[in-house]
């Protein structure tokens, strides 16, 4: 026990030692702020966010990943053609809203059919000021020019750095050279970039997350987004635990100091409840800049911890959108 104990203790030190760093390196590069995201997918206390997400492809997914399995699709609006999107787009502009997610399940391949919404994209960017953001899928350089030509904003990607990870969950055929000719192409279009790392993605353990993060810092990035599996109903990874909270925080810890110039953001898809308080406030601790969906605990510890809040109705993409 006594062993057990000094063991738990060296940990504890170990842990606040990697936040104070990463505390200060955030501070030092970043300021003083936390920036509070509610997107459109939720509602919370009765306010919904004016960011919401459409499925191009309704609720079809050939690749249906092993976390997932077209779930998330269900939870959006649908709209598989190119009128109804842009039905839909003038639809949020009038209620007010930021922007949208265009997002749709994918191929055998990792592809969304784009060309055939990329007229829609276009009419909407011309016709309204929405900031319109694309789950990109896997683009080649063509596909990523033509969603920069067409007036997309930003382009979300899966970042996977274990292969394993990337053929047996994600199904992906090119495994994580997809991901990496993915990121060539857009950077190559000069379509700004949101990675999304997915901790805990291989079946709720750490694999492959370290090197998503070095895949980062080949690309000129600004922010990336940290997500956490959250074992869904009707999934092969239904049963599964997700990692710890605090093992979660410690990797965002290492992160900043390893990437300290790139925004870290905790995005929305995460476990409820207990596992939701302890992370985010862990979080908080940990250094990020922004964060969706807070638990009220955590808004208290940034309070009290001297930050600056900001709320935003959108996605935590959205955070220091435009900016260098």
């Amino acid at each position: 026990m006594a062993v057990m104990r000094r063991t738990r203790g060296m940990e504890q030190k170990e842990t606040a030692r990697l936040f104070s760093e990463s505390w200060r390196l955030s501070r030092a590069y970043h300021g003083n702020s936390l920036s509070v995201h509610m997107p459109g997918m939720f509602v919370v206390n009765g306010r919904r966010g004016k960011y919401r997400a459409v499925s191009i492809t309704g609720t079809q997914c050939e690749l249906n990943c092993e976390h997932c399995k077209g779930s998330l699709l269900k939870t959006m609006a649908h709209a598989c053609s190119g009128d109804s999107l842009y039905r839909l787009g003038m639809e949020a502009h009038a209620r007010g809203d930021l922007g949208m997610l265009v997002s749709g399940g994918c191929d055998s391949t990792g592809r969304l059919p784009w060309q055939e919404f990329l007229p829609a994209i276009r009419r909407l960017k011309q016709n309204t000021n929405l900031v319109i953001t694309v789950h990109a899928g896997t683009v080649d350089a063509g596909t990523a020019a033509a969603l920069k030509e067409a007036g997309t904003d930003q382009a979300l990607v899966d970042v996977i750095g274990d292969e394993e990870t990337a053929r047996q969950v994600y199904h992906l055929p090119a495994g994580t050279a997809g991901i990496r000719g993915t990121l060539e192409a857009l950077r190559a279009a000069n379509l700004e970039v949101v990675p999304h790392i997915v901790f805990g993605l291989h079946y709720g353990e750490e694999k492959g997350e370290w090197q998503a993060l070095r895949m980062l810092s080949d690309f000129p990035l600004t922010r990336y987004v940290v997500v956490v599996l959250t074992p869904m109903k009707g999934t092969p990874m239904a049963g599964v635990t997700p990692p710890g909270p605090v093992d979660v925080a410690r990797f965002l810890a290492r992160a900043r100091i390893e990437l300290p110039g790139l925004k870290a953001h905790l995005g929305c898809a995460r476990p409820r409840g207990r596992y939701r308080r302890e992370l985010d406030v862990q979080a908080i601790r940990a250094g990020i800049n922004a964060i969706a969906i807070p638990c009220d605990a955590a808004l208290e510890e940034a309070e009290a911890m001297g930050l600056e809040i900001s709320v935003t109705e959108g996605c935590c993409s959205l955070a220091g959108f435009g900016s260098p």
